[in-house]
């Protein structure tokens, strides 16, 4: 886990959501649908059936509310632990790499 990229993702503003993210795993081929917890300008919270080690890059693809485009974001692993009270995987990811159009969207979302 990079260390930076852990401490930004905690210390930017964040906002409760509620909202489907399908996780791809690239090189696995694999796709994993979850749902956001919450989200930051920075990076998203996510609820899996699955667990994902720390450092695993992946792309996210989801719309958030009252917004019909289609995001694709690449991000990477920085937290990951099993919440027993929501009985599922939560997994802390950082956006690497997004357009410059997701990156208004989601820092529109956090501040309203």
């Amino acid at each position: 886990m990079d260390r930076d990229d852990a401490a930004l993702f905690r210390r930017e503003q964040r906002a409760d959501a509620s909202f489907p993210v399908t996780i791809i795993l690239p090189g696995d081929e694999l796709v994993v649908d979850g749902s956001a917890i919450d989200v930051s300008a920075s990076g998203i919270r996510i609820g899996l059936g699955i667990d994902l080690p720390s450092g695993r890059d992946v792309i996210l693809r989801f719309s958030l509310p009252d917004d019909l485009t289609e995001r694709m974001v690449r991000g990477r692993v920085v937290l990951a632990f099993y919440d027993a009270s929501l009985l599922l995987f939560v997994h802390g990811i950082v956006f690497t790499q997004f357009a410059d159009t997701d990156k208004d969207a989601i820092a529109a979302f956090v501040d309203r």
